[in-house]
């Protein structure tokens, strides 16, 4: 059973197989989208084929417009020597379309040879059109178009039936031509809380697969965020490794990853990806199948994805926006299933009963069952189970009087067909999941016994009832016990509300304490699995400790969303229990486990992150532990800070110093914490004091193995932040030791976060030192780094200094635009932190471009921040800056009041410097104030001025500022 394979029409012929086209022993050079014009051509012989028709189906899902259309025309008619006047191939029909009129010998390419039967005793009669577009599809793919298919429909009406009959066809192919074919389920009791659920289940099918190392060794190269997430496939220690490798990992770095591996893995061999049931699949699934289709690079995949109409429609599931907006995009198709004709119930019977030597009046039976199942095609099925279970007898008026009115009620008279040991297996299995180990069903029916378990499935699957085989499975404790899988979900919800609900939740109870007791200390991995068992059992206390334990896998997995549904349905949950100390202690771990996903997917400064860590605050008062409070008062650090709230963020620093004290932890990002706030505040020497302190508490073994948990490492950012502070005080040379140290050790650490935090903060000290095209380089290197993982704060900031440093180089208009622009996508993300130094940049960029007016305004923009925010870190630059445009926008006929007002202004920044102990930010207000002086003709008081700051300096004197402020000096001697 499979498609032609190949196609004579002299002298030609289409292989289908090796997806080109001969003659002779010749292989024609022809492009990939030529081929699968050609092979649609082909198809279908003598029609006509409109333009519309030809764009839609040939390439669903990519761009090619009628100019593209013609040019592949002409391509082939090139390739084939017809003549567009004297057509023997393809024919033109203008202003309509084109149609083939050459011969053909044999069956047209991609006819598919109907199937009686697919294994699990589903027929796949009625079908054969829809095959036949699959397998359509399947050669635009092996032509190195990638293709994302949806077949849906309602339950029953073969989707898994259609997709194994194409899997098989294809797998029928010789083995070197066969594409790789892997499986992954979405399964219910999981739902939107496991994040990427079926694509993991298929890779890991991949990779057990005879050739299983290759994939292996692609995901270590190309994807270490998804061989972490299977621990199966590697060894402890390597596994430790990509633990570190893949710290801080992103959303968009796993999705970018992912496509990264389908690519490579289908340049060897077209790869389908059949994924069952979206209708029940994580967001982050959702994510990837989109970010796939959208991708332009050339892959021989293909996606082929089932699901219910009515359960994402009727639901408003996220998949029904996804779809929508790919078909907008003409990136994907779909293929729905509609209900089998009379024509096909007919010959399905036929196929079914073929091997009766005489069924009386079966001509008349086919009526009566497409009328009482609408040609359904499982209630079909069971239908005919049930007529062979008559003996035939009384066929057929007596079936229609008999034949039970729904689906449900007629897989309800299959149950009651079987044993009562069969039943009760049957029950126990439907409350084990959709998939399930022989040794959960044994687990609650209370038996040792698991091979006779095993019997009574292994009997039910060579009958093909209710169960499929799924092989076998081996749980840490060493139970090795066959897997099964239900036919169909339906049987499976059948079965299972027939429980009466008390013992439906004893089994649920039984059957979770079991696989808990199985996997020990590797439970974490099916947490959400036994969170919905424990759940159904009305076990709260345990269903509340694995759904923490599943929202932060979820982190880890950088899958946001479903991480903040787990743990806000752990929340939900807290209603079942009573009001006490307990309650309070599942809420407290539930809040801290929310914070960071609700940080990373809604910002530092989302009011969600104040709330959640306000009451978790609110909580630890009652019933914390000393270690929950570190992570509280850090989650309220980075909000206020991040948001500019710098007062209150320093005295959550001082409460972390506070708490390591008392507690004798170690807590680096404590001093990290303090010093920061301190650094914004303006004090500059305690600021300095107190990073360096960040630095000697920490330890490479214990804290950067938690910079996970933490967003940043502390060494890296105490550092930053202690370069900019040294050149502030007057120490640029030490300043950049400093900061090429923070940079070494980011690169080492290799944490994307923190790297893009090193790159950044490296731009902005190159540029108060005035390296331009260093400052532009590093720039560049933080935004790469920032859109590869997804860090729209980092990104935002890497763009200004990007911009600023285009100012530097010559380009100012441009550059001002974009610091513009950067600064907006700054603020929407919520942050405020800076936006003195961001205005402070802008403002100065405007005085290199003339722009006086703007710059003012971006100087009162700053003020204002400052004043609400306390941000006094730059305040010495900004009456600077207030200086140089005041004197920039005057005219000559205002001179003597704007030399006023600069003046005072650069008294201002002087006096705020030293204030500060800002000794390069003095030195730019002393060089700014000696100009002004110089032209009054007041030499001798700017020289002053500028010998007893130049004096005080020990170093830098190889730097832009210093160099400008010593031939100033000089000039002013003579």
């Amino acid at each position: 059973m499979e498609p032609s394979t190949a196609l004579d029409f002299p002298p030609f012929r289409l292989n289908l197989r090796a997806a080109q086209l001969e003659r002779g022993d010749d292989v024609l050079a022809l492009r990939p989208k030529a081929f699968a014009l050609l092979h649609h051509f082909v198809q279908n012989p003598g029609k006509l084929l409109t333009k519309e028709v030809l764009l839609n189906s040939v390439w669903p899902g990519r761009i090619i417009n009628e100019g593209g259309l013609s040019e592949l025309i002409r391509e082939l008619r090139k390739v084939l020597g017809d003549d567009p006047k004297f057509p023997r191939f393809i024919e033109t029909v203008h202003g309509r379309g084109y149609r083939f009129v050459g011969p053909l010998a044999g069956p047209p390419a991609g006819t598919v040879l109907r199937s009686t039967a697919a294994p699990s005793g589903f027929s796949v009669v009625g079908r054969e059109t829809e095959l036949e577009r699959l397998h359509g599809w399947f050669l635009s793919v092996a032509a190195g178009v990638r293709q994302l298919v949806f077949v849906t429909g309602e339950p029953g009406i073969g989707k898994t039936t259609l997709v194994e009959a194409f899997r098989q066809q294809l797998a029928a192919v010789a083995a070197d031509q066969a594409p790789q074919i892997v499986h992954g389920q979405c399964i219910e009791q999981y739902g939107a809380g496991e994040a990427y659920l079926p694509v993991l289940d298929a890779v890991g099918r991949l990779a057990r697969m005879a050739d299983g190392a290759g994939l292996i060794a692609t995901l270590r190269h190309h994807a270490p965020t998804w061989l972490v997430q299977m621990p199966a496939l590697c060894a402890t220690d390597e596994l430790e490794r990509l633990e570190r490798r893949v710290l801080g990992a992103t959303r968009e770095r796993m999705l970018r990853e992912m496509a990264e591996v389908l690519e490579v893995v289908t340049a060897a061999r077209p790869l389908i990806l059949i994924l069952e049931d979206l209708h029940w699949s994580d967001y982050s699934t959702l994510d990837l199948l989109s970010f796939v289709a959208q991708r332009q690079e050339p892959a021989r995949l293909m996606i082929v994805a089932t699901f219910r109409p009515i359960e994402v429609y009727t639901r408003d599931h996220p998949l029904k926006s996804v779809k929508q907006e790919l078909q907008m995009r003409s990136q994907c198709v779909e293929l729905p299933l509609p209900c089998l004709t009379e024509a096909a119930v007919a010959d399905y019977l036929e196929t079914r009963f073929a091997a009766v030597p005489s069924v009386p009046a079966l001509a008349q039976l086919a009526p009566v069952v497409h009328r009482r199942t609408d040609g359904h095609p499982l209630f079909m099925v069971n239908v005919a189970d049930y007529v062979a279970a008559l003996d035939f007898a009384g066929l057929p008026d007596s079936v229609e009087q008999s034949i039970p009115d729904s689906v449900r009620q007629m897989i309800e008279k299959q149950i009651e067909r079987l044993s009562a040991d069969e039943q009760r297996l049957l029950e126990v299995a439907a409350v084990a999941g959709a998939e399930f180990s022989a040794a959960s069903v044994a687990a609650g029916l209370v038996t040792d016994d698991l091979d006779a378990i095993e019997d009574h499935c292994a009997g039910l699957v060579r009958r093909a009832q209710f169960l499929a085989g799924r092989g076998s499975t081996i749980w840490p404790d060493g139970t090795l016990a066959g897997r099964y899988g239900f036919i169909h979900a339906l049987y499976q919800n059948v079965l299972y509300f027939r429980i009466a609900p008390g013992r439906r939740a004893r089994l649920h109870q039984r059957i979770g304490e079991r696989e808990e007791g199985a996997w020990g200390e590797q439970a974490p991995h099916i947490a959400s699995e036994l969170a919905a068992h424990f759940e159904a059992g009305q076990d709260y206390v345990r269903a509340l400790h694995y759904l923490t334990l599943a929202g932060r896998r979820a982190a880890r997995r950088c899958a946001n969303r479903e991480a903040i549904d787990l743990l806000t349905h752990g929340l939900d949950l807290l209603r079942h229990l009573p009001d006490s100390a307990a309650r309070r202690r599942h809420e407290l771990a539930l809040d801290i486990a929310l914070g960071a996903p609700l940080i990373h997917s809604r910002g530092y400064a989302a009011a969600d992150v104040a709330k959640v860590y306000g009451r978790a605050r609110e909580l630890y008062a009652e019933v914390g532990e000393t270690a929950q409070l570190f992570s509280i008062l850090w989650g309220l650090w980075l909000y206020h800070v991040v948001r500019g709230d710098h007062p209150v963020a320093f005295d959550l620093g001082r409460q972390l110093q506070a708490l390591e004290r008392s507690s004798g932890v170690v807590f680096p990002w404590a001093d990290y914490a303090t010093g920061c706030s301190q650094f914004w505040l303006g004090r500059f020497a305690e600021s300095r004091l107190t990073l360096e302190q960040a630095v000697a508490n920490y330890n490479c073994e214990s804290h950067a193995d938690t910079v996970e948990l933490h967003s940043q490492d502390p060494k890296v950012v105490s550092l930053l932040y202690r370069a900019w502070g040294l050149w502030i005080q007057g120490y640029p040379d030490q300043a950049l030791d400093c900061c090429m140290a923070a940079a070494a050790w980011a690169e080492e650490l290799a944490h994307p976060f923190t790297l893009a935090f090193a790159y950044n903060y490296c731009a902005v000290l190159r540029h108060l030192r005035r390296e331009h095209a260093p400052a532009h380089l590093l720039a560049e290197s933080a935004v790469q780094v920032s859109v590869e993982h997804g860090f729209p704060f980092w990104h935002a900031w890497g763009d200004m200094m990007r911009a600023r440093t285009l100012v530097d180089l010559g380009s100012a208009d441009v550059g001002i635009a974009a610091l513009r622009r950067g600064l907006a996508a700054y603020e929407t993300t919520g942050a405020g932190m800076g936006k003195t130094l961001f205005l402070a940049l802008l403002a100065d960029a405007c005085v290199k471009a003339g722009q006086a007016q703007a710059g003012l305004e971006a100087v009162t923009l700053a003020r204002a921040f400052h004043d609400i925010t306390g941000e006094d870190a730059v305040i010495a630059e900004l009456h600077r800056l207030e200086g140089e445009l005041v004197l920039a926008r005057t005219s000559t006929d205002e001179l003597a009041v704007a030399e006023t007002r600069a003046e005072a202004c650069f008294l201002a920044a002087i006096g705020a410097a030293r204030r500060q102990g800002a000794k390069s930010w003095e030195l730019r207000a002393t060089t700014s104030l000696a100009r002004l002086w110089q032209a009054q003709g007041r030499k001798a008081e700017a020289h002053s001025a500028l010998a007893a700051i130049c004096a005080w300096f020990t170093e830098g004197f190889d730097t832009s500022d210093w160099q400008d402020a010593l031939m100033l000096r000089d000039r002013l001697v003579h």
